[in-house]
C-alpha cells in the first residue's frame, strides 16, 4: 500500500488572464517540482508544508519556510514523498542538514545522502540553481504548493492535490505579493472556492515571463510563499533572501 498519492488537478486563476492549453501545461511543470513537508505526529505523517527541490553541483536542496522549524518541527521528524512511488522518505535517513535565513521565512535542506538524493531525482525534476534571478519581473504568477485543505487520508494512503493558481502582483516590491481572493476561475471556466493556503508555506512563488505563442511561456522563481489572507494576498520572502540561505550552503 502507497503511503502517498499525487491526485490530478486543474489551475485556478484570480484577476489573471491565461488561456486553459497554457495553465495546463504550466501546471504539468510545476507539479514535477513541487514538494509537500510532512511530519511524524502521533504515528503516522500528517502534512505540514510545501517545499522546492533545487541542485547545483551535483547537489540537492529542499527550499522551504523558516517558521515550520521556529514553531518546533524537527529534521528527524519529516519526510517528503517519492513522487509516484508512493513512498516516503523519512529525512533522517536523508543526511539532511538546515540553514535558516536570520531576517526572512526561508530554509533550506541540503539532501547529503546520495543514496537519496537518487530517489528524489527520479521522483521530481529540480530547479537548476542558476535559475533564480537576481531581482523579479512582471506581473503575472503562479503560486503551486499542497494546501491542507486538499489532503485526505484514507486506508492508510495520504491523497494530495496541488493547488496551481494564477494571479496578478498587487504591488512592485522585493517581497512580492499577489491577490488571492475568496473564489477563483478554474480552467475549464468553473467559478470556484479558493482554499485556505495553509500547508503552502514554503512554495515556491513564480512569475511568468516571456510568453511565445500559445503554450510556451518561462517561468522564473520570484519569491517563497510565508503569508496569506484569505480575500485579500498571499505574500513571499523575496527570491533574493534565497539566493543568500542557498549561497551558505553552495559557497
Amino acid at each position: 500500500m502507497s503511503a502517498w498519492q499525487m491526485l490530478p488537478t486543474l489551475a485556478l486563476a484570480i484577476d489573471a488572464d491565461v488561456a486553459p492549453a497554457r495553465a495546463q501545461a504550466v501546471t504539468e511543470a510545476l507539479t514535477r517540482r513541487i514538494v509537500p513537508l510532512l511530519a511524524a505526529r502521533a504515528g503516522r505523517y500528517e502534512p505540514l508544508a510545501s517545499g522546492c527541490l533545487y541542485e547545483h553541483g551535483g547537489r540537492l536542496i529542499l527550499m522551504t519556510c523558516r517558521h515550520v522549524f521556529d514553531d518546533g518541527a524537527v529534521i528527524g521528524d519529516l519526510a517528503v514523498p517519492l513522487a509516484a512511488a508512493g513512498r516516503l522518505l523519512p529525512l533522517r535517513h536523508a543526511g539532511a542538514r538546515l540553514i535558516a535565513h536570520p531576517q526572512h521565512d526561508l530554509a533550506a535542506l541540503e539532501i547529503g545522502a546520495a543514496s537519496a538524493c537518487r530517489a528524489l531525482r527520479r521522483g521530481w525534476q529540480p530547479v537548476p540553481l542558476a535559475a533564480l534571478p537576481t531581482e523579479v519581473v512582471g506581473s503575472q504568477f503562479v503560486l503551486a504548493g499542497y494546501p491542507y485543505a486538499q489532503m485526505r487520508r484514507c486506508d492508510g494512503t495520504l491523497y494530495a492535490r496541488p493547488l496551481v493558481v494564477f494571479a496578478r502582483r498587487l504591488e512592485d516590491e522585493p517581497a512580492p505579493r499577489v491577490r488571492y481572493s475568496y473564489t477563483a476561475r478554474r480552467i475549464d471556466g468553473q467559478l470556484v472556492h479558493a482554499p485556505e493556503l495553509d500547508g503552502v508555506s514554503g512554495a515556491t512563488l513564480w512569475s511568468v515571463t516571456e510568453e511565445r505563442g500559445a503554450l510556451e511561456c518561462v517561468l522564473q522563481p520570484a519569491g517563497v510563499q510565508s503569508a496569506f489572507l484569505h480575500g485579500r494576498y498571499a505574500r513571499g520572502a523575496p527570491i533574493t533572501a534565497a539566493r543568500e540561505v542557498l549561497a551558505r550552503l553552495t559557497g
